[in-house]
């Protein structure tokens, strides 16, 4: 025998199928008191206050046909006077068309009045890959499905008073220990949070009667919790408030959904976004940086080449030799940066040579200082301390020369051109070799020192000055290949002394 308040729903107006813009629902759920009748009922989630009728057309034909022959008195009441769980498939035919349908009865034994929750969905879709067995054991592997919808049901105190088994599939814990103590697995600070919110929201209901539309509405969370196993896990819940025979708030019902799987593609997704903004920012800075670092030299070649050739034969061999020194300074200028952009490139795609060789240290850190002090208007700013001249490094000369001239290169150009910039090299007894460059220049604020070891970036402070942004990238790859390793000391206003530290033999 059909329960004769929930028969009709099988013959709701089926005009108003398309009036709503909500989509057909695959889920029923309904609540029976202790004697059979039908007290509360929702599809897919969404709260609807009257029993009678399918609210806008929300289910589909199939459902509400399927809720006519599924929602049978005789086995509801067995369930309430059993105590006993019943779960299966059931197939249901409708205008020629065959759909299984997961019929799953809960007795409420923790709610004080008894009664039982109802729930039929449509799991057409598991079983046209699955099979059709619509056998009473069928029906319990199709709710232990690992995305199987856990449902809930909390009373008007706040108390948990009922879980589906399937919640153990979810969680790893059995429904008696949850129901205790149902925080377990919830840790996270933002999913204690959550928790808080739900109940919140609800609990102004709390004595309340008449209860509007708005106050049925459906709440939907999303929260991080971990499995008895230790496994962490994302869940969706959908939860919204139900009423007594006298319209009073009774508590809340809802459906927790796993969607890990869903969560884990859309932070992969989420990550791919950013990773190509970072790029496409990374690419926008590589040209402007390449653009404006390339314009001062050109622009000094150019001037330099229209001067000789307007006025070749009026010019002294003073003035002639000026131009063509500033258009050498301006072209080995060009090259650095060109060479610094092909270091980084080389580094990003694994390319970079390291071909390492036995180098005198004295004889290399004096070039070095040379080739700086080339392109200075103010020469001799570098005091150079070598405590051991003929010392022997196993380096690659190349990528040594670029560590340090960037180095000694922003010492100078981040500095006062009176002031003096000191580079010390000290052999220790251990196998390693110590360098400290140091200035007194305009040194790099707390907040920018985790991140200018990356391309193009520049410190706050340093936007005044002339730069790409390469010179610190290009020092951390070419240590990173000589197994070295650099530490920064500054203060703003104070000055920077950048320490490396490189084994004397790195095949040892």
């Amino acid at each position: 025998m059909k329960n004769p308040k929930t028969s009709n729903l099988q013959n709701a107006g089926s005009q108003n199928e398309s009036a709503g813009p909500t989509a057909p629902q695959s889920l029923y759920l309904c609540y029976f008191d202790a004697e059979g009748s039908a007290i509360r009922q929702s599809f897919g989630c969404t709260g609807t206050q009257s029993h009678e009728n399918d609210p806008g057309g929300i289910i589909s034909d199939c459902l509400r046909h399927a809720i006519g022959r599924l929602n049978e008195h005789s086995r509801n009441m067995a369930v309430i006077n059993s105590n006993e769980p019943e779960s299966s498939v059931e197939m249901v035919e409708y205008k020629g068309i065959k759909r299984s349908y997961l019929v799953d009865r809960f007795p409420l034994l923790k709610m004080p009045e008894g009664g039982m929750l109802l729930s039929i969905r449509d799991v057409s879709a598991i079983f046209s890959v699955a099979g059709t067995d619509t056998s009473k054991d069928s029906g319990i592997g199709a709710g232990a499905d690992p995305a199987a919808d856990v449902f809930f049901v909390i009373d008007n105190k706040g108390d948990l008073t009922f879980l589906s088994p399937s919640v153990e599939m979810l969680t790893g814990y059995p429904v008696n220990e949850l129901i205790g103590n149902p925080a377990i697995g919830i840790s996270d600070p933002k999913a204690v949070e959550t928790i808080a919110s739900l109940k919140s929201a609800f609990s102004i209901l709390i004595g309340k009667t008449g209860l509007s539309a708005a106050d049925l509405r459906p709440l939907h969370y999303k929260l991080a919790f971990t499995r008895k196993d230790g496994a962490q896990r994302w869940v969706e819940i959908s939860a919204s408030p139900f009423t007594n025979a006298s319209g009073e708030f009774h508590g809340i019902h809802g459906m927790i959904r796993d969607i890990t799987d869903r969560k884990v593609k859309q932070d992969q997704i989420k990550t791919t976004l950013e990773h190509e903004r970072e790029l496409s920012e990374g690419k926008s800075r590589y040209i402007s940086t390449v653009s404006h670092e390339f314009r001062t030299p050109l622009s000094i070649i150019y001037s330099n080449l229209q001067l000789l050739e307007k006025y070749r034969f009026e010019l002294d061999q003073e003035t002639i030799h000026d131009a063509f020194e500033l258009s050498r300074m301006a072209v080995k200028s060009l090259l650095r940066l060109l060479d610094k952009v092909t270091i980084i490139d080389a580094s990003g795609k694994g390319k970079l040579d390291f071909k390492p060789s036995e180098v005198k240290l004295g004889v290399i850190c004096r070039k070095i200082v040379d080739e700086v002090n080339e392109l200075e208007f103010v020469p001799d700013r570098i005091v150079l301390s070598i405590e051991d001249e003929d010392s022997v490094v196993w380096i690659d000369e190349n990528l040594f020369r670029h560590i340090f001239i960037n180095l000694l290169q922003n010492a100078l150009n981040y500095s006062e051109k009176k002031q003096k910039v000191t580079f010390t090299i000290k052999q220790d007894t251990s196998g390693f070799v110590t360098f400290v460059v140091a200035d007194q220049g305009i040194g790099i604020p707390e907040q920018d020192r985790q991140f200018i070891f990356e391309p193009f970036y520049r410190a706050g402070n340093s936007r005044q000055f002339k730069g790409s942004g390469l010179g610190l990238a290009v020092v951390n790859e070419c240590l990173s290949l000589h197994k070295g390793r650099i530490f920064l000391d500054s203060e703003p206003g104070q000055g920077s002394t950048f320490t490396v530290i490189l084994p004397i033999d790195i095949n040892e």
